[in-house]
């Protein structure tokens, strides 16, 4: 059994190949996404109560939900911050619930939330309940007004709104957010001498106005055997419908009517409740999401085509920009792990050629990309995307993918140099590496298994580390032991009993032999069976040594992300307008765009920005004295 491969080439040939087109097309299939996807575990309930103080917020609206919302045993924390007008309640839900019991403590979060609604004061607008998404948006765009003149904001809305469309129609899109979008609204300006003419007053005329607004069904009418609905027909459909609301009814027939006391205006919200910045210039953002174990750089592609198709179309003064595009960066990723695996199997390759030949450099080289290629088969079965932690599991792991190889390799020429045949040198290196190379595969594993289960979010961010390097070593152990033994039958040269003659050493087949090296460790390896504490100074002198040393190193986690951004955030006192906001994110602009290695500068206001990085974002919903964003 131990010897099929070798016997059995076609079995061989058929294994290799099918490896290599399966890794193949896992390369084509796999999902390619610059981060892990993460479980929604975060996210805030935002509550709105136009003219109440902080204080009265605190009191009214942040402390009972606090208190509803603690009575959930998935919830491990709250926080609240109270503002006038604005209460956020901020949620972390328990790391060790699993994803689908994650969905159910936001269904029960909103139904507690719903519970604490009825309690809220007269006045308070719904609250909003908002799962904070844990990484970068995949495609951000920008509707940039650079015509003369005020922005023409109800074109840039409507133009948002429909890249946004086209953004969901593209496959594989999960989200689409837009940043920015100015908020429409009927303003009805009254006179208030006109008003107290006719007896009333500003709350009566409003509530007079709301009433006639008829949205509601008006009942069912019975016909046999079919029901139809009816409908008032006085729902506010335009700026006319709302002037001729009667307000007073006299006696005489005269009715006085909204037209005639104010002025019914369509415009925008004011004050801003948000917008978005870009290099000073008025905008809208469009950010988009792609859906998680996608090919993020074959999404990228249909998404710019449709970008630069709608860029073409859009009207002057108008510039549609992309302005962040994460498949770069994925992609770089990608080609730097390419670009170590290259390296790596040269380096390999050059080594074993002087060490041991090129027939040993050439099958243990071999080991690497069909190690490789069968990793990426394991990812294809089990569903897993390439990202930053699997590469950096494949990075971690490259050292161990040719140790197995060299092993079985060298114990092949040896037992060959004895005199055996390749069967039966075959049949005995297996059969004696075998077990010591399952113990230090296994051993292995389980070091990287802890990594592998780690739960909650730390476990989906930095767990396929461990899943990779544990499929990694594994398929090298099947590698060594099936494949790599029949390329050195195959491969293997005639020795001197089977070749007329004596056969001279030749460094190119047999490598590079150093008698001062060999005969050191010969004598190395005598000194230490004749006084074995020799042995273990020096296995513990060079490691008490790297402690040390270690302890000299600066340590992280991970490297610094290497990006051509930075992120930006400005707060602003409390009693802080929008207005004050706006200017002091001008002169921030400013203040940057002089400095010749900043060439954008991308600032929102009164809502969080655009992700372009995975572990940064805010919740700054409904705050006007928060702006943030980036600059590239």
């Amino acid at each position: 059994m131990r010897t099929l491969f070798y016997r059995l080439p076609r079995l061989s040939v058929l294994v290799l190949l099918v490896i290599v087109a399966g890794g193949l097309g896992a390369v084509l299939s796999l999902g390619r996404q610059e981060d892990p996807t993460l479980v929604e575990r975060y996210g805030y309930v935002l509550t709105v109560l136009p003219g109440a103080d902080a204080e009265r917020m605190e009191a009214l609206v942040s402390d009972p939900m606090e208190s509803a919302l603690m009575e959930l045993p998935e919830i491990v924390e709250v926080d609240s911050t109270s503002r006038a007008g604005v209460s956020q309640v901020s949620i972390d839900i328990r790391e060790d619930l699993t994803p689908a019991e994650v969905d159910d403590a936001w269904t029960l979060i909103r139904a507690k939330v719903d519970e604490v609604t009825v309690q809220l004061p007269a006045g308070t607008r719904a609250p909003i309940v908002e799962r904070v998404i844990v990484g970068a948006h995949t495609m951000i765009v920008e509707l940039i007004w650079e015509g003369e003149g005020a922005p023409e904001l109800t074109i840039m809305s409507r133009l948002a709104s429909d890249l946004a469309d086209r953004f969901q129609n593209i496959p594989a899109t999960e989200e689409v957010e837009i940043y920015g979008q100015p908020q429409e609204e009927i303003r009805v300006v009254m006179d208030p001498e006109s008003l107290a003419a006719a007896g009333l007053d500003l709350q009566t005329a409003a509530s007079l106005i709301g009433a006639a607004d008829s949205k509601t069904p008006a009942g069912n009418l019975r016909a046999g055997n079919t029901n139809i609905g009816i409908d008032v027909d006085g729902a506010f459909g335009s700026i006319s419908r709302v002037r001729s609301v009667p307000l007073v009814q006299s006696a005489n027939g005269d009715t006085l009517r909204v037209g005639d006391v104010a002025d019914v205006q369509k415009g925008f919200q004011e004050p801003i409740p948000r917008l978005v910045i870009h290099n000073n210039q008025r905008a809208i953002t469009v950010a988009a999401i792609i859906e998680p174990n996608r090919r993020v750089d074959l999404w990228a592609e249909q998404a710019a085509a449709m970008v630069a198709e709608f860029s073409d179309n859009a009207p002057r003064g108008i510039q549609v920009v992309t302005v962040f595009n994460q498949s770069t960066y994925t992609m770089d990723r990608l080609g730097q792990l390419a670009q170590n695996l290259v390296f790596s199997a040269l380096i390999v390759f050059l080594v074993l050629f002087f060490v041991m030949g090129w027939r040993a450099a050439l099958i243990v080289g071999t080991a690497l990309p069909l190690t490789i290629c069968l990793v990426l088969i394991l990812f294809n079965m089990f569903n897993l995307p390439l990202h930053q932690m699997s590469v950096t599991g494949l990075v971690i792991s490259l050292g161990l993918l040719i140790d197995n190889a060299i092993v079985v390799v060298d114990e092949f020429d040896q037992k060959r140099a004895t005199g055996m045949g390749r069967i039966e040198a075959i049949d005995s290196s297996l059969s004696h590496l075998f077990g010591p190379l399952f113990a230090s595969t296994l051993t292995t594993a389980l070091a990287f298994t802890p990594i592998a289960l780690l739960p909650g979010g730390s476990g989906e961010f930095v767990g396929m580390i461990g899943v990779s390097v544990i499929f990694a070593v594994i398929s090298s152990f099947l590698i060594s032991m099936t494949v790599i033994p029949a390329l050195s039958g195959w491969f293997d040269r005639k020795r001197a009993g089977e070749l007329p003659g004596e056969v001279k050493r030749r460094w190119w087949r047999d490598g590079i032999a150093i008698d001062a090296v060999s005969d050191g460790y010969r004598y190395t390896v005598g000194a230490v069976l004749r006084f074995p504490p020799l042995g273990l100074a020096i296995g513990i002198v060079p490691a008490l040594i790297g402690f040390w040393l270690a302890g000299q190193l600066p340590a992280q986690f991970f490297p610094p992300t290497e990006r051509d951004q930075f992120q930006i955030s400005l707060r602003l006192p409390a009693e802080s307008s929008i207005k004050d906001t706006i200017e002091t994110t001008r002169r921030v602009t400013d203040l940057l765009l002089a400095r010749p290695e900043v060439t954008d500068v991308n600032m929102t206001l009164g809502q969080p920005s655009p992700r372009v990085y995975y572990n940064v974002f805010n919740n700054s919903r409904g705050v006007e004295g928060i702006a943030s964003g980036w600059a590239q």
